[in-house]
Order: structure tokens, then sequence, then C-alpha cells
């Protein structure tokens, strides 16, 4: 498979993971789609591998990452490989940050984190398959909308107030004890 189509597959797959959305026919669809969506793009990562200069500042290092990967069309990874451009001025500049960071080659490192996020995805769909297979519910929007139905038809136990829970003002005066 060429790098041009394997792009066009990774943006096709995130295309359809944002048309989906919460308005997903069976509960572990969405998850199908984010796991096949992060399978590609470690493919497209681990056979596009980019070389980094070892010379210069590690922001730029991570600039030239973010370059490499910004046609990905991945909003998570994008935003990843920014906050490490991020840690790396902060730290250049003096200003200590408690994120976590790794020295090294940027290649090496996205490709971590993707083979990390691929892992996820997958035990999320082995999660959500085993759910549906024991008869659990899907939470989507759906889901919510029919719980605020059913929650306006509900005998109420209590007045709703603004002063707190159960009608108990929240400034209550202890030396009243």
């Amino acid at each position: 498979m060429t790098e041009m189509s394997l792009k066009l597959r990774i943006r096709a797959f995130v295309k359809a993971q944002e048309e989906v959305g919460d308005k997903s026919q069976s509960p572990d669809e969405a998850q199908k789609l984010d796991f096949e969506k992060w399978r590609l793009i470690h493919k497209y990562v681990h056979s596009n591998p980019f070389p980094t200069r070892e010379t210069g500042k590690r922001s730029d290092q991570w600039r030239d990452a973010v370059e490499q990967i910004r046609d990905i069309g991945e909003i998570e990874l994008l935003d990843w490989c920014l906050l490490q451009v991020d840690v790396a001025s902060n730290l250049e500049r003096g200003i200590q940050d408690m994120r976590p960071r790794k020295a090294g080659p940027c290649h090496p490192l996205i490709l971590e984190y993707v083979a990390n996020r691929k892992r996820k995805a997958l035990a999320v769909l082995h999660f959500a398959n085993a759910g549906q297979a024991q008869g659990a519910y899907g939470v989507n929007s759906e889901f919510h909308a029919r719980t605020v139905e059913i929650l306006a038809k509900a005998e109420r136990y209590y007045e709703a107030h603004d002063e707190g829970h159960e009608a108990l003002p929240w400034d209550v005066n202890r030396e009243d004890k």
C-alpha cells in the first residue's frame, strides 16, 4: 500500500469516526472504527520513519516531527506532538515541566505513543464486545436523551431548590446546634 493511499484511508476513518460519534447503532461500532484508525496510523508511522536532527533545539526537532505527521489528519496525535513542542520549549527557557518526556529521536517516541493508543483502542473494543455479548447497554446520546425523558416523568421525593442538597441551604449555621 502506498503512503498516499494509507493517508487517505486514515483520513477516511477519522471522518467516519467523527460522523458516527455518539450516534452509533451498536455499542462497539465506534470502538471498531477507533481501533482500525489507530492500526492504520501505527502502520503508517512504522513504515515512514524520518530522521531527527542531532544538533539544534529539542523544540525544533519536535516541530519537524509535527510537520511529518500533520498530514495524517488525527487531531489527538497532532495535539500530543504539539504538547511535546511546548514541553521542550519550556525546558529550553528554564521552566521545569512535570509532564513526562523522553530523550532520543522523535520517530520512535511517536511510534511508541501510537502503539499504546492502538493497544488501548483494542482493549476498549474487547470490553465493548464483552459487554454486548452479556447484554450490557451502550451509553450514547440516544441513551441520555431517553434518560432525561424518563426522569422528567418520575415521581420526585423532594422539591428541586437552588439552595442545595435536599432543600438545605449551603451555608448551614453550625452555632444553632
